[in-house]
């Protein structure tokens, strides 16, 4: 029993199959260039012969015309064989050449005549023109001239012609070859570098990025041309490394922040299960207590699986908007109802014109209102509850605001605001209570209907949200 193994068959490189390539169309672009140009140089040979052969013709029938003397004649050229005969008896009346044979008129035109083994040693190759003519002393004549293509040195010349090509283009070929090699091997040099640079990056190294032949790669001159194809593809692929690098580090993050806020409550359920063992069954109050604590910590862990459920649904495209006309004025009035129903020492003051409506989702825009509103309740606990909405149209774009009175943002947190689990500060404590995906929510929420959405500090103070979103 034997076995084998597979070879395979190493694939040949781009550089080589450019070159091959290249070769191949320059070997049919010279050879097409030879062909058309034997054509050329046969074509006009053959027209000068027979343009010689009829010029030769005439001048034999003006000859027998004037009886003109054997020396008026030398105006025929010497390589140009002739016969002049009677048509009906074919009576040889002159020729330069006893072997020509005798043929028929050509009727204006000349022709090619070729006889095997005419010759003791070879065959008979001739172009000949005839032409009939009236002779007053010898009847119906016919005049024959007549071209040897064996000894024809315009003839042997085109066929040498084959023979001259092929020994010139094999090299031609072959230093095309090598040159196409050259240029493609430098061309390619770039790919090579940006073929080994992506091997090195992983996802651990995704800060990595290709070469870059411009020191100015950036967007702007993708689009106005100033770079080459192959540094577009580099610049193109960085920048998918950039954004791959942020969405890994999103995930890390993500996965970071949902392990801790996971791990607190079921620390939290986990004590109080302990508790409940020991003393749970004995003591009522510690029972009714620590189930108490166990229930708000489950709802706590549900409310942020279900809003990570929610934020993933949107980012995915799974909900989509329906959407309405609807008057703001209305919108913001059932947001303030809602308001003084969850605080009822709060101000609720609105800015908007009675007759401004806005094509959305309004279900959708609800959604984020009530959880910027939770997040300015849930910061405005040490005075009154104070908010102010107002929406504003600016050409095909209607802004809506809201505005509370607690501390606002600090300063390095305006950025991070939108982030999940994100609670301004870095240790993400729970005394502002929730999951810090509220904002998180609402930023998807404005993504889905096509808007934006920024945070601000108002001049009074206050923190402030920002929606700009289609009319």
């Amino acid at each position: 029993m034997s076995f084998g193994l597979a070879v395979r068959k190493k694939a040949p490189s781009v550089t080589f199959t450019l070159a091959l390539r290249f070769s191949l169309v320059l070997a049919l672009a010279v050879l097409s260039l030879a062909v058309l140009f034997t054509f050329a140089l046969k074509r006009y040979i053959y027209n000068s012969q027979s343009r010689e052969l009829k010029d030769s013709a005439e001048e034999l029938a003006l000859a027998l015309k004037t009886n003109a003397q054997p020396e008026q004649k030398e105006k025929i050229p010497y390589y140009i064989t002739y016969a002049v005969y009677q048509k009906e008896s074919q009576e040889i009346l002159e020729t330069n050449d006893p072997f020509l044979p005798l043929l028929e008129a050509t009727k204006g035109k000349t022709k090619k005549f070729i006889s095997k083994n005419y010759f003791i040693d070879g065959d008979l190759r001739i172009l000949y023109f005839a032409m009939e003519e009236e002779s007053d002393e010898y009847g119906s004549l016919v005049i024959q001239t007549a071209l040897n293509l064996d000894t024809d040195s315009s003839s042997l010349f085109l066929r040498g012609i084959p023979v001259i090509v092929l020994l010139a283009f094999l090299p031609v070929l072959f230093v095309s070859f090598l040159t196409a090699l050259l240029i493609a091997k430098r061309s390619l040099a770039p790919v090579v570098k940006m073929t080994e640079a992506a091997k090195k990056i992983s996802s651990t190294n995704l800060g990595e990025l290709l070469p870059v032949k411009q020191k100015d790669s950036s967007a702007e001159n993708i689009s106005t041309g100033n770079l080459d194809e192959l540094d577009k593809l580099a610049v193109t692929f960085n920048d998918l490394f950039v954004r791959l690098k942020k969405d890994f580090d999103r995930e890390r993050g993500f996965t970071s922040d949902v392990s801790h806020e996971l791990k607190t409550p079921l620390a939290v359920i986990l004590g109080q299960a302990n508790l409940l063992l020991r003393w749970g069954k004995d003591d009522k109050a510690q029972l009714e207590k620590s189930l108490g604590i166990i229930v708000e910590e489950a709802e706590s862990m549900n409310a942020v699986i279900t809003n990570l459920l929610h934020i993933t649904r949107l980012e995915n495209k799974k909900l989509l908007p329906q959407k309405e006309k609807f008057f703001l004025a209305d919108f913001f009035a059932r947001l303030k109802e809602e308001v003084q129903s969850l605080s009822p020492d709060a101000k609720v003051s609105v800015s908007v014109s009675k007759d401004l409506n806005l094509f959305t989702d309004r279900e959708m825009l609800h959604q984020i209102f009530l959880a910027l509103i939770s997040n300015s309740i849930k910061f405005c606990k040490e005075k009154n509850l104070e908010l102010t909405f107002s929406a504003l149209q600016k050409d095909t774009k209607t802004e809506l605001c809201i505005v509370d009175n607690g501390p606002g943002f600090k300063a390095q947190d305006l950025e991070h605001v939108f982030d999940r689990f994100y609670r301004g500060d870095e240790s993400h404590t729970r005394s502002a209570g929730g999951a810090g995906l509220g904002l998180s929510i609402a930023k998807a929420l404005t993504q889905s209907l096509g808007g934006t959405i920024v945070s601000f500090n108002a001049e009074s103070g206050g923190a402030g949200v920002r929606l700009e979103l289609d009319n």
